[in-house]
């Protein structure tokens, strides 16, 4: 359920709550049941009547109206079943149900009223049954001390539910915002735990989903900052060789005074070559980090075809092989892709056997595009297959010019930005295949 709607059902119920309850309170205030229950003497006032008028007769009764008029305001008539008046009473206003007055029975001089409250009682006795018109004036109505307290009873409960309901709200709204801001200042040092989300990253509604892409987009940081802080690590490992070496042969050179052919030199220009290849490397991997140059759409098929007839034209003793078809149009970035597959090409050409061969392999799944290279070299262990792919790995047995292990690295890198994976596994007849797989509906 999206928080829309819980925000607005939340504050419709409490509306409704509030207003309900307050035109229920209303209504029921102008209700002649609670007015009678706020004021237990009018409804002792119907079984005194009747019980004056029985025992002692109309007159005692009439008198004893009259003294009720006198001390509490209270003007009743006292009506047969049949709505005939037994009494005249000292309410001159008649309710509907009563006739016109006898001539007999001449009624006093009309004195209206004032403001109040008529109400119409039925009493019954062992003797008869009656009906007491009875008006009560405002003052007396409202004259006991229970109806102010009632009113405010209903007030208070009132704000009491439409706090509590606030209250959840505000705790069901904020509540995943303070993990979101706990989380960005964890991640801020460097120790982000996704585990802190879980809670939030459950949720159906919008902080639910700005929890996953919080979450999505603190993995990246944290995951770059991570491979950041290894690759300088792996650097400072890498260049201590290659300069240890470079120190010491120009100390040789200068106390020799060699000359300009000698082999000392040639080797310090190698060790010059490889310093260029690692720092060229490195500078790929920190472009592939970035993710600044807009991504383009590309025909994948024409790319590979343009990489394998380059890896051709390097390798001519070896015969590269190029089968199947995508069909596909990606979009992201040519380059990067291009040289992803040119590394894993120039990979298998680094260790096929002279005159071996090399099968590159299209096809095309409902969302997938896969390539596959098959190679006859020598292959990779179990234990090492997994790792062929992280920054300056070299497998046991590999030559010291054969780079710096950071070809595979970039590939990887390079194909995880256009969203696929890269996989190594053995090659049946013997050797290495890489398994590349590209989303085809990514944008």
């Amino acid at each position: 359920m999206r928080l829309f709607w819980k925000v607005f059902a939340v504050l419709w119920l409490a509306t409704l709550l509030v207003g309900g309850s307050g035109f229920l309170v209303s209504r029921a205030l102008q209700q002649d049941w609670l007015l009678l229950q706020l004021n237990p003497e009018l409804r002792d006032f119907a079984a005194q009547l009747a019980t004056v008028y029985e025992q002692d007769g109309p007159t005692a009764a009439q008198q004893w109206l009259e003294q009720q008029r006198r001390e509490s305001r209270l003007r009743a008539r006292l009506f047969d079943a049949a709505g005939d008046s037994l009494l005249p009473g000292t309410l001159t206003r008649l309710p509907r149900f009563q006739v016109e007055p006898s001539p007999a029975r001449p009624e006093p001089p009309p004195q209206p009223p004032g403001h109040g409250r008529l109400f119409q009682l039925a009493w019954s006795t062992d003797h008869a049954s009656y009906i007491i018109a009875l008006h009560v004036p405002a003052p007396t109505l409202w004259r006991s001390q229970r109806t102010p307290f009632t009113l405010l009873l209903n007030i208070g409960l009132a704000v009491v539910v439409l706090a509590l309901l606030s209250l959840l709200l505000s705790r069901y709204l904020t509540r995943p915002l303070g993990q979101l801001g706990a989380a960005a200042q964890s991640l801020a040092r460097g120790e982000f735990n996704a585990q802190s989300l879980q809670k939030t990253t459950a949720r159906r509604d919008e902080l639910g989903e700005l929890a996953r892409r919080f979450e999505s987009m603190a993995d990246q940081v944290q995951s770059l900052l991570d491979s950041q802080q290894q690759l300088l690590r792996d650097v400072s490992h890498e260049l201590r060789s290659p300069l240890a070496r470079l120190r010491v042969g120009l100390a040789l050179g200068s106390q020799q005074n060699l000359p300009q052919d000698d082999p000392l030199w040639q080797r310090l220009d190698r060790e010059c070559d490889r310093l260029d290849q690692l720092i060229d490397g490195i500078l790929t991997l920190s472009r592939l980090d970035t993710r600044r140059e807009p991504a383009t759409a590309f025909d994948l098929d024409a790319l590979i075809a343009e990489v394998v007839e380059d890896a051709r034209f390097s390798a001519a003793d070896l015969a590269l092989e190029l089968s199947g078809e995508t069909g596909v149009q990606l979009h992201g970035w040519p380059d990067q892709l291009a040289a992803a597959i040119d590394n894993l090409l120039r990979n298998a050409v680094r260790f096929s056997p002279d005159n071996g061969q090399i099968q590159i392999s299209l096809r095309r799944t409902a969302a997938q595009a896969l390539i596959r290279i098959d190679d006859q070299g020598p292959g990779v262990a179990d234990e090492w297959l997994d790792k062929l792919s992280e920054p300056f790995v070299r497998v046991p047995g590999q030559s010291a010019d054969s780079g710096y292990g950071l070809g595979l690295t970039i590939a990887r890198r390079a194909i995880a930005r256009h969203g696929g994976s890269l996989s190594f596994s053995h090659n049946p007849p013997g050797g290495l295949r890489v398994d590349i797989s590209l989303p085809t509906t990514r944008r």
